[in-house]
């Protein structure tokens, strides 16, 4: 993956105007242009651009539903695949259209960051996300493809059959779902021997606490572990490399912001906040500004793969937000660190908010699992620490069943 830097250079800033003049060209993002006041040429500045109203996937919906069967922003005689998304804004899953050119592009884009972790044309690859509707497994066969390596695809089924592929034909790098790749080395009972690399994706995987070592230790103790990330609307937007320090964005295909999902405003580097994003590059289906919905951190650490990170990965959804005594609350972010706590069971959690009357929001966390085994007063501070505020009761029932939301708002 090539360096890239986002400070404010004339670099940078002309790459915004250029990706701008593009992304003018299609009357979609044309309106959020003369929303904004702005033509692409009077982008003379990071704070400038920002002028630029965001958008989200809603944008995109009505774009495709106004102008089928893909939208504005391709030519339907271009595209060479249609992979599908699942959408709250269609009846049925949203169409992701791909120009042989795109495919071209992010398979070469994906393979960098495989050879990063080490992936060379001498290994074999088992693709467990598989070539099913979804771009996931697609993206993996590009890249083992476009290194070289055997791509073996088999999708997210069949333990058993799979170990034995792994076993048979000397599988060495395992890439898709992680808690398919559990269950694979859980099926193996410890004969994986020669797996080398797990490359995790598609779903929470490192921004749970211990879930990395978990993975490593059940593939033997001396595996590579690392984790991705992308959106169907975007593609790959990071990745992690065989330093397994978090994940590299692709600065030369992206332009990162996090943002405060309530008031748009930037926040302070390292802070947690929305992730948005706007193409950089050449692309049939580009975003401008695009809402992703992910919660993270920007960081910034001097590296040879790029210096912008996601140290954390993406660790839940703004849309779960709740405010609580004046605080923003991301319940995503304690389901996910409950998850890493072997004492507690995060399917059956609940967070239940109350305001008695006269007084401030009260909240009581309940969480099944064996409180003998759990030390409370370091686990209360964890939570303090991820949600910025005390639980008022804290519950460890081994019999809680919880219901179907995590967040029970009876204020």
């Amino acid at each position: 993956m090539p360096r890239a830097t986002l400070d404010e250079t004339d670099e940078v800033i002309g790459r915004l105007r250029e990706a701008a003049e593009r992304l003018y060209e299609h009357d979609l993002y044309r309106e959020a242009f003369e929303e904004a006041g702005l033509e692409p040429g009077e982008i003379d500045s990071i704070e400038t651009f920002r002028e630029l109203p965001t958008m989200d996937a809603s944008d995109q919906a009505e774009d495709i539903e106004a102008n089928p069967p893909f939208g504005s922003l391709v030519d339907p005689a271009e595209v060479v695949r249609c992979n599908f998304t699942p959408s709250p804004y269609f009846e049925h899953r949203m169409p992701v259209p791909a120009t042989r050119e795109d495919v071209e592009r992010d398979d070469e884009r994906l393979a960098e960051a495989y050879r990063s972790v080490g992936v060379t044309e001498d290994d074999v690859v088992l693709n467990t996300a598989g070539m099913m509707p979804y771009p996931f497994g697609w993206a993996i066969a590009g890249a083992a493809e476009t290194i070289g390596a055997t791509h073996i695809p088999m999708g997210p089924g069949n333990a058993e059959e799979q170990v034995d592929v792994i076993e048979r034909y000397d599988v060495t790098v395992v890439s898709g779902f992680p808690s398919f790749a559990m269950e694979l080395a859980n099926t193996a009972e410890g004969v994986l021997d020669g797996v080398e690399i797990v490359i995790g994706g598609g779903e929470p995987f490192t921004a749970i606490e211990g879930y990395r070592e978990q993975a490593r230790q059940a593939f033997g103790g001396d595996v590579t572990v690392v984790d991705n990330y992308g959106l169907s609307e975007v593609g790959f937007v990071g990745f992690e490399s065989a330093e397994e320090a978090g994940m590299h964005v692709f600065t030369d295909q992206l332009f990162p912001e996090v943002i405060d999902p309530e008031t748009g405003e930037l926040v302070e580097r390292g802070e947690k906040g929305e992730l948005v994003l706007t193409t950089l590059s050449e692309d049939s289906t580009p975003v401008l500004r695009f809402r992703t919905g992910d919660l993270t951190i920007l960081d910034k650490r001097e590296s040879e793969y790029g210096d912008y990170v996601l140290p954390q990965g993406v660790f839940g959804r703004v849309d779960s937000m709740k405010k609580v005594k004046g605080v923003k609350l991301y319940p995503d972010e304690l389901t996910m660190y409950v998850a890493g706590v072997d004492a507690l069971d995060h399917e059956n959690m609940e967070l239940r908010l109350t305001r008695p009357e006269g007084t401030t929001d009260h909240v009581t966390l309940t969480v099944a699992g064996d409180p003998d085994a759990l030390d409370r007063e370091a686990f209360a501070g964890e939570v303090r620490s991820i949600l910025n505020i005390s639980v008022d009761e804290l519950v460890v029932d081994p019999d809680f069943e919880a219901g179907e939301d995590v967040v029970v708002d009876e204020r």
